[in-house]
């Protein structure tokens, strides 16, 4: 197999999990990097265009009680985290920012609350869709039933997540031991069975090899996947995977373009590690068409240390609005790209 040639393959249809393993081990140097990349910037923009989708965020609407926690989430280290829930009252202010910026969507997002979230979830949907006109997609794990994902249809929800963060049953029982992973499938599967579209993440850097994320790509490849989120593993104090090494951002990267050359048309976003604007332009080369937390969220004071003078923030209250579209969209653009056109609108012409 030789590398050029699985790339100009690539280019014009969809790699087999044999070449994605091949381009995963092979890409080592910075020509072969630049070169997967290319490949993979080409895919994107003839598959999906060239608009880069900035969603907006509002959380946490719902508890956690999953246990023992994460082992990376930051409730091992704050056991009180998640657990200061945004008000309907709440939900509907921070959708109301949100949408003044030109964002087209949101997410709403929060815990995964084993006993049942249908009503929390249902009265924050609610709450966004009464006040704007956002589109609304659901990540709080798979607490919700079937009745619930149906009236989601009715109510404007276009998404909802089913997260994994490795398809390594093995690796899914060392740092999620609280955690049910045939629980998650079947609830990916049923997402699909609905009629709404499926997001799910999968976090590079937890333990996962090569073969484990091309596993996981084309098992998602199999069931539908609509929005894939590919995360860089991001240490935080406090928890038992304080010390483990973050998720290099080139490795991030790399499983980023050869995930856009396996799922050509679906939305491929950044999280953890990633959600740094310095890394933006890095995800932008290897294939990704959207981000999450890069666009503007709505939460509890103090969980997004602003860095940027230019960022807008601003506090109402028990709630903090931060939006990075000024920095961002600009960035999006200086590669090339642009944003949605009511956030290009909104920010009334960005320049580079």
């Amino acid at each position: 197999m030789e590398f050029d040639e699985v790339l100009a393959k690539a280019v014009k249809e969809e790699i087999s999990r044999e070449e994605a393993l091949f381009l995963l081990e092979e890409t080592k140097a910075i020509d072969r990097y630049l070169k997967l990349f290319r490949a993979a910037s080409h895919v994107r923009e003839n598959e999906v265009g060239n608009i880069f989708k900035f969603d907006g965020f509002i959380g946490t609407i719902t508890p956690c009680t999953t246990s023992p926690p994460c082992m990376y989430c930051g409730r091992s280290a704050s056991p009180e985290s998640f657990s200061n829930v945004l008000t309907p009252d709440e939900v509907a202010i921070g959708a109301q920012l949100i949408e003044a910026t030109g964002t087209r969507r949101v997410e709403v997002g929060g815990g995964t609350l084993w006993s049942g979230a249908d009503n929390l979830v249902l009265e924050a949907v609610r709450a966004v869709r009464n006040v704007t006109k956002l589109e609304v997609w659901v990540n709080v794990g798979p607490c919700l039933s079937k009745r619930t994902l149906e009236e989601f249809k009715s109510l404007g929800v276009t998404e909802v997540c089913s997260s994994l963060e490795t398809i390594n049953e093995k690796v899914f029982k060392e740092v999620k031991p609280g955690d049910n992973f045939h629980t998650r499938t079947e609830f990916a599967k049923t997402i699909k069975e609905t009629g709404l579209k499926l997001t799910s993440v999968m976090m590079v850097g937890i333990g996962s090899s090569f073969r484990d994320y091309v596993n996981h790509i084309f098992w998602l490849k199999e069931i539908g996947v609509d929005h894939f989120c590919i995360t860089g593993f991001n240490p935080i104090p406090g928890t038992p995977l304080e010390t483990h090494m973050p998720a290099a951002s080139y490795e991030v990267a790399k499983v980023i373009a050869v995930s856009r050359l396996v799922l050509r048309k679906a939305d491929i976003s950044i999280g953890g590690i990633m959600n740094d604007p310095q890394l933006l332009p890095l995800a932008v080369m290897a294939g990704a068409s959207r981000a999450i937390h890069l666009g503007a969220h709505v939460h509890r004071p103090g969980r997004w240390a602003q860095r940027y003078r230019c960022v807008e923030s601003k506090q109402l209250h028990s709630l903090e609005f931060i939006n990075l579209l000024p920095l961002t969209v600009r960035i999006v653009r200086g590669m090339g790209m642009r944003a949605e056109s009511s956030i290009e609108e909104a920010l009334g012409g960005v320049s580079n």
